[in-house]
């Protein structure tokens, strides 16, 4: 694919209002514009980060891309902001300062109804996880005796932490730092046990330190559930359908095995479910206001799921798809009926 030119926006905190979004709002301002405007948060290696030659990639980036190549049908139309630390990080989409939110944020109870926003459909199911420093074995998470353990502060990572202290009755202190970076650092020096955050921000941060043969260790245990969700304003009906049925495509198309250089060498199985949702029949499409060949702009320039996790976060990094997983193969990932 074609290097990515992103126009990068800094977040300012303007003076745009918060009101609710009329249905159809959002289309029309990318379409105006010429151009996606997706939140994310600084660098995180294999889901949001700009790499030597200065592109942005990442897991989550190449989903900005797929709603570029649904509305637009232009995969590299998106514009950046790089969104401040919560409760702000809600505040610039309500306030309308970009289209979609594509961070590591947890779909909440409280984060959903203490919000104007919509959380659409969950693109990677997490669970928070440790990691420690040993060059010989370790013992299980459930033997660790006392110990320091690093965590990024005001987070639910944080609260998680508390929680299970209590709760298994763990003899661990608490260390909180700003930045997740920061409590990176202090664990390399040993200054932490243990690092707690996303099992999937543990395995893409630490992989160059595991490679240089540094004893990094990271547990197989998780300690909550973390569905990572992209989010929007709330109010435009519209945008929220694009914004599910986008990341629906996705997971179908690699449920039926369909690739890109299969879309692209017109290499499809005869199957009427794949030929509707490639714009081949029914008129839904123009109901959502989007060309009839979205899907197929999405697969042909961006990939289904299964490409899209494996070369941001598979092959780099060796991640593990778990739950990331098409139903039909024991995961997670379910796409409602093309009908």
């Amino acid at each position: 694919m074609a290097a990515l030119a992103v126009g990068a926006l800094v977040f300012v905190g303007g003076p745009a209002g918060s009101a609710q979004a009329a249905d159809g709002d959002t289309l029309e301002r990318i379409r105006s514009r010429g151009a996606v405007v997706c939140g994310l948060r600084s660098g995180v290696s294999g889901i949001s980060f700009t790499d030597p030659q200065g592109h942005l990639d990442g897991f989550l980036v190449d989903f900005c891309r797929a709603y570029a190549a649904a509305t637009l049908g232009n995969a590299q139309a998106i514009r950046v902001v790089r969104l401040p630390d919560k409760p702000q990080e809600f505040e610039a989409v309500e306030k309308h300062e970009v289209d979609v939110a594509l961070t590591t944020t947890t779909w909440t109870f409280s984060r959903d109804v203490s919000f104007d926003i919509e959380f659409l459909l969950p693109l990677l199911y997490d669970g928070q996880g440790f990691a420690t420093l040993g060059d010989g074995p370790v013992p299980p998470l459930e033997r660790v005796g006392p110990q320091t353990v690093c965590v990024k502060s005001s987070t639910t990572t944080e609260r998680n932490l508390q929680d299970h202290i209590r709760q298994a009755d763990r003899p661990w202190r608490i260390r909180t730092f700003k930045t997740f970076d920061e409590a990176l650092q202090a664990f390399l020096a040993h200054e932490c046990g243990l690092l707690t955050t996303d099992r999937t921000v543990l395995v893409t941060s630490l992989a160059g330190y595991r490679k240089a043969g540094l004893g990094v260790h990271i547990y197989p245990d998780v300690i909550s559930r973390e569905p990572l969700t992209p989010y929007i304003a709330r109010g435009d009906r519209n945008w929220y359908d694009i914004g599910r049925w986008v990341i629906h495509a996705t997971i179908l198309a690699e449920a039926k095995g369909v690739s890109a250089a299969d879309v692209l060498a017109g290499r499809l199985p005869d199957d009427s479910e794949l030929h509707r949702m490639l714009g081949h029949a029914g008129n839904a499409a123009k109901t959502l206001g989007l060309p009839d060949d979205w899907a197929l702009q999405v697969l042909a320039q961006v990939g289904n799921y299964g490409e899209i996790f494996d070369r941001n976060l598979g092959e780099p990094y060796g991640m593990e798809r778990g739950l990331n997983r098409p139903w039909l193969r024991g995961g997670m990932l379910y796409a409602p009926p093309f009908r």
